[in-house]
Protein backbone atom coordinates (compact mmCIF):
# COMPACT_ATOMS: atom_id res chain seq x y z
CA UNK A 1 0.00 0.00 0.00
CA UNK A 2 1.28 3.48 -0.79
CA UNK A 3 0.10 6.65 0.90
CA UNK A 4 1.37 10.17 0.32
CA UNK A 5 3.50 11.57 3.10
CA UNK A 6 1.44 13.78 5.40
CA UNK A 7 4.60 15.36 6.85
CA UNK A 8 7.91 16.31 5.28
CA UNK A 9 10.29 13.40 4.85
CA UNK A 10 13.54 13.67 6.81
CA UNK A 11 16.92 14.44 5.33
CA UNK A 12 18.57 11.22 4.05
CA UNK A 13 21.63 11.82 6.23
CA UNK A 14 19.51 11.75 9.39
CA UNK A 15 18.06 8.26 8.81
CA UNK A 16 19.17 5.35 10.97
CA UNK A 17 20.28 2.17 9.25
CA UNK A 18 16.94 0.52 10.11
CA UNK A 19 14.94 3.43 8.67
CA UNK A 20 16.98 3.45 5.44
CA UNK A 21 16.55 -0.33 5.12
CA UNK A 22 12.78 -0.15 5.60
CA UNK A 23 12.87 -1.90 8.98
CA UNK A 24 11.80 1.10 11.09
CA UNK A 25 9.25 3.89 10.78
CA UNK A 26 10.65 6.88 8.92
CA UNK A 27 9.28 9.30 11.54
CA UNK A 28 9.29 7.60 14.96
CA UNK A 29 11.95 4.87 14.41
CA UNK A 30 9.71 2.10 15.83
CA UNK A 31 10.40 -1.32 14.29
CA UNK A 32 7.99 -2.23 11.48
CA UNK A 33 6.19 -5.56 11.54
CA UNK A 34 2.67 -5.50 10.09
CA UNK A 35 0.50 -2.82 8.58
CA UNK A 36 3.37 -0.99 6.90
CA UNK A 37 2.64 1.80 4.45
CA UNK A 38 5.06 3.13 1.83
CA UNK A 39 5.23 6.92 2.18
CA UNK A 40 7.63 7.77 -0.59
CA UNK A 41 11.20 8.02 -1.77
CA UNK A 42 13.80 10.38 -0.39
CA UNK A 43 15.81 11.52 -3.40
CA UNK A 44 19.56 11.94 -2.95
CA UNK A 45 22.70 11.59 -4.99
CA UNK A 46 26.44 11.84 -4.59
CA UNK A 47 28.00 12.80 -7.88
CA UNK A 48 26.95 10.14 -10.39
CA UNK A 49 25.70 7.80 -7.64
CA UNK A 50 21.96 7.75 -7.00
CA UNK A 51 21.25 7.27 -3.29
CA UNK A 52 17.43 7.27 -3.32
CA UNK A 53 15.83 5.66 -0.27
CA UNK A 54 12.33 4.17 -0.19
CA UNK A 55 10.78 4.92 3.20
CA UNK A 56 7.95 3.32 5.14
CA UNK A 57 5.78 3.92 8.17
CA UNK A 58 3.64 1.67 10.32
CA UNK A 59 0.32 2.02 12.10
CA UNK A 60 2.16 4.21 14.64
CA UNK A 61 2.34 7.19 12.25
CA UNK A 62 0.35 6.20 9.14
CA UNK A 63 -2.79 8.09 10.12
CA UNK A 64 -1.14 11.02 11.87
CA UNK A 65 -2.62 9.81 15.15
CA UNK A 66 -1.69 10.63 18.72
CA UNK A 67 1.59 8.65 18.55
CA UNK A 68 2.75 10.52 15.45
CA UNK A 69 5.66 12.87 16.14
CA UNK A 70 5.07 16.45 15.09
CA UNK A 71 7.52 18.08 12.68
Amino acid sequence: MTAPATRPLPDPGSLTWDQAAGRACVWCKKPLTTGTVRVGIIRDRLGAHILDTEVWTGPCCADGGADAPQS
